[in-house]
């Protein structure tokens, strides 16, 4: 695989996981009584708990999305050109 594949790679994994981020921070936005009587058929948490534990998760989500396709990204961009 060339430098210019991996680039392209990571640049397409950046945007496919940032818009399911956004689309996961929007369904929480809009609609927070929804997916929380979703997943209460799953498992039985408060409210209050299901919010921080997915805006936790959004967080980790968002560093690993930073750490895993930013960060090499721009490496690869630094070196390479």
């Amino acid at each position: 695989m060339t430098v210019e594949n991996t680039l392209a790679v990571l640049g397409w994994c950046m945007v496919v996981n940032f818009l399911t981020l956004v689309v996961w921070a929007v369904s929480m936005m809009l609609w927070p009584n929804l997916t929380y009587r979703t997943q209460r058929l799953v498992t039985s948490i408060s409210q209050e708990d299901f919010e921080r534990t997915i805006y936790r998760l959004m967080g980790q989500y968002k560093l690993g999305i930073l750490l895993f396709n930013f960060a090499p990204y721009i490496a690869l961009r630094i070196v390479f050109t």
